[in-house]
């Protein structure tokens, strides 16, 4: 007789104008794991826009179902209709209808996958519901600012009870944990540490990549950027603020921005003639999905960042053997071991990320040897194989499967 597998109501991609990102791959990959979902029964809600729409296509190869919602920000007349009934019924939540599909389905658990620790202020209707029909819940935080506070102490109040009330809150990085904790002036007792990580197959594949087209076989320095143009978490601007100094006029060296969109490929060429770099010396790419052959071409990862969680783009890098200079934020510190795998910024303020750059450079005959370790690094440490399994069975604990 098969075993009844539990229920997991899995809400995801919260944001106004959604897309899919790093926030999601964790998530997506787990879900799918067949090791996974032969145990778990998961129902997915996601916001309503063509990428979600084909990964829940993919993904329903699986057995995995998923309901679309129309968000606020993309629907004008249902915002303001539940606006309205909120502020006539002076309601202290914002009602948000998709949260409904809690009580409709009363799942065994509730999943929420929450992309940034602002978006926690959004989940006190959601997880109310929870409360009431007496329904545990996880959260899982991907990305966050090591500069995150709160406005009111109303705010203080809503995000502490929506993540203390947790079954369990799983971060993905350290730091962004300590963010929170701060932000809330409280420790919290349900936190769990998990990663992103990549597929044994993932591994293998960039792995073999990364030897066919070993670092440093250019007298170029060839360094690159990974992911998706934004100022205020990605910070670009720092790696031409930096290069845009004397000394790398006189060197030879070339910057490509990897995965950036029309507007980011617009907006880093106008800063281009701001810091009087020089255009032949950067190029910039979009999207592909051959991320690891374009890794490939090149020898070390920038990541000057001010938000993040554990970035995908850094671990993708690290599998190709590829080492990386970051900021010490979200679960870059995790990923750059000094002077082992990379190097880490003391701060995100620019010195000090043009000193570790400086550094970079003048160890150029170290970065094969980091690369390795780099790669090494991600296999023990990023690999789905272990996480995810241990994942799934504090799943199992928590739902008492």
């Amino acid at each position: 007789m098969q075993k009844h597998k539990k229920k997991i109501l899995l809400f995801s991609t919260l944001n106004p104008y959604p897309f899919w990102a790093g926030s999601e791959t964790f998530w997506f990959d787990f879900v799918r794991d067949a090791r996974v979902n032969s145990r778990f029964d998961f129902r997915l809600v996601l916001a309503d826009s063509p990428a979600t729409r084909e990964k829940a296509g993919m993904i329903a190869e699986s057995g995995i179902t998923a309901d679309f919602y129309k968000h606020f920000n993309v629907d004008f007349a249902r915002r303001n209709f539940y606006r309205l009934a909120d502020t006539f019924g002076k309601k202290d939540t914002r009602t948000l209808p998709w949260f409904d599909k809690i009580a409709e389905e009363k799942p065994d658990l509730v999943w929420f996958n929450v992309a940034a620790l602002a978006d926690l202020r959004e989940l006190l209707y959601a997880t109310r519901l929870c409360k009431n029909l007496q329904i545990p819940y996880w959260l899982i935080l991907q990305h966050g600012a090591d500069n995150f506070f709160l406005n009111s102490e109303r705010e203080i109040e809503t995000v502490t009870d929506v993540a203390a009330s947790a079954k369990r809150f799983i971060f993905i990085s350290k730091k962004n944990r300590f963010s929170l904790e701060r932000a809330i002036g409280r420790k919290l007792e349900n936190a769990f540490h998990s990663v992103n990580a990549l597929t044994a197959e993932k591994i293998a594949e960039a792995k073999k990549i990364g030897e066919s087209a070993p670092v440093g076989t250019s007298e170029t320095a060839r360094f690159f950027n990974l992911g998706r143009y934004s100022p205020v978490d990605k910070a670009q601007y720092l790696l031409l603020e930096s290069l845009a100094q004397d000394v790398w006029k006189r060197r030879d060296w070339r910057l490509t921005f990897i995965g950036i969109d029309g507007f980011g490929k617009f907006y880093l060429e106008k800063m281009l003639g701001f810091y009087g770099l020089n255009r032949e010396k950067i190029k910039i790419l979009p999207h592909t999905r051959e991320v690891l052959a374009e890794i490939a071409r090149n020898d070390v990862l920038l990541m000057p960042s001010l938000a993040e969680g554990t970035p995908f783009a850094m671990i993708e890098a690290m599998a190709c053997a590829r080492p990386a200079l970051g900021t010490p934020i979200g679960g870059i510190p995790e990923l750059i071991v000094e002077n082992e795998t990379g190097w880490l910024a003391k701060t995100t303020d620019v010195s000090d990320i043009g000193e570790k750059l400086e550094q970079a450079w003048q160890e150029r005959a170290k970065w094969r040897e980091f690369g390795r370790n780099a790669q090494k690094h991600v296999e023990e440490n990023y690999n789905e194989e272990k996480s995810f399994a241990e994942l799934a069975d504090v799943l199992a604990a928590d739902i008492n499967e």
